[in-house]
C-alpha cells in the first residue's frame, strides 16, 4: 500500500482504490475525455472530462471518498488542485490512473471496434530523435507535460510527426513541451481535432497552470 500527500493532493495507488471500490468506501471519477472514456474504463467510473470540469459543480457524497484518475495521473492531479482552489478537502486522486489500474491486474470495460489499418510506429532512432523531455517545475501540471506522456507517448508520436499532422511547425511543438510557449486558441482547436479532445481542453490545462505558476 502507497499513500502520500503531493502538492496537497492527496495521491492514493491503484490496489488501494480498488478495495475502497470493493468495500463501497469510494467514487470513482474519470477526468478523461469522452472519446477516451469510451474507448476502455474502469467498470462503475463517473465520468467527468477535464475539459469541462467545474469544481463548483463536483459531486459530494457522504461518507466515500471521491478519487479522481485519468490515463496517467496528470490531468487528475491538475484537478485535484483545482478543487483545492474552490475549499474542497481531502482530494484523492488515483497515481498512475488507468494504465497503473491494468498493470495491477484490475477489470477494465472495453469498446470493441473495427479493425482499422495503422501507421508503423516510430524507431527508436526516431523518438531519440525528438525530444519528449518535458519540464518540472515544482508541481505545477504544464500543459506540454500532459501532451507528451499522456498522449504522444503512448501512441508513439515524435514531434516532426505531430507538427506535420496538426500543421504546425515543429518549433511550436518544441515550445509547447519545454513550457515557453503558451497554448493558443488556435493551437487548442489543433490539438482537439487531432486527439478527440474537447475544443477548450488544452486552454484549460493551460489556463490552471497559469494559475499555479
Amino acid at each position: 500500500m502507497n499513500v502520500h500527500i503531493d502538492a496537497a493532493v492527496i495521491s492514493v495507488d491503484a490496489p488501494v482504490v480498488h478495495q475502497w471500490l470493493n468495500d463501497d468506501k469510494a467514487v470513482l471519477v474519470d477526468v478523461r475525455e469522452t472519446s477516451e472514456f469510451d474507448q476502455e474504463h474502469i467498470p462503475g467510473a463517473l465520468l467527468l472530462p477535464m475539459s469541462v470540469f467545474d469544481p463548483e459543480l463536483f459531486p459530494k457524497v457522504p461518507g466515500k471518498n471521491i478519487v479522481l484518475h485519468c490515463a496517467i495521473g496528470k490531468r487528475s492531479e491538475a484537478a485535484g488542485k483545482m478543487l483545492l482552489k474552490q475549499g474542497h478537502k481531502n482530494v484523492i486522486h488515483m497515481s498512475g490512473g488507468l494504465g497503473a489500474w491494468k498493470e495491477a491486474g484490475f477489470e477494465t470495460e472495453e469498446q470493441f471496434l473495427p479493425p482499422t489499418i495503422e501507421k508503423p510506429s516510430a524507431s527508436k532512432n526516431q523518438l531519440a530523435g525528438d525530444s519528449l523531455t518535458a519540464p518540472d517545475r515544482s508541481g505545477v501540471v504544464l500543459p506540454g507535460v500532459v501532451l507528451v506522456d499522456e498522449f504522444m507517448t503512448p501512441h508513439e508520436l515524435t514531434i516532426t510527426e505531430l507538427a506535420d499532422a496538426i500543421g504546425v511547425t515543429t518549433e511550436v511543438i518544441n515550445s509547447l513541451i519545454s513550457g515557453d510557449e503558451p497554448v493558443t486558441a488556435e493551437l487548442s482547436l489543433r490539438l482537439a481535432r487531432y486527439f478527440c479532445t474537447d475544443n477548450d481542453f488544452w486552454l484549460n490545462l493551460q489556463l490552471t497552470s497559469d494559475l499555479d505558476l
